[in-house]
């Protein structure tokens, strides 16, 4: 069994990772051209259409549903 300060060592590790991934990330971004952003927008679009589509969303949206939340959340403002 791990002892939990080498649970504690790990948690802190990945927390520092996450956050020099995120500034690399960020600076990868914001130095990309126009161009190149928009390539690569369209290439994650073309990998979620690979993807195999969600029947249940097929069939229904869930706008309805959203609105309906909505409705009831505005009315619940106004008491």
């Amino acid at each position: 069994m791990i002892d939990d300060s080498v649970y504690k060592v790990l948690i802190k590790k990945w927390s520092e990772t996450g956050r020099v991934l995120t500034a690399i990330r960020q600076a990868e971004l914001s130095s990309m051209r126009a161009e190149e952003s928009r390539l690569a927008a369209l290439d994650m679009l073309e990998l979620a259409s690979a993807l195999p589509g969600d029947p249940q969303r097929e069939r229904h949206s869930g706008l309805v549903e959203m609105q309906r939340l909505f409705s009831k959340l505005r009315a619940s403002l106004r008491a």
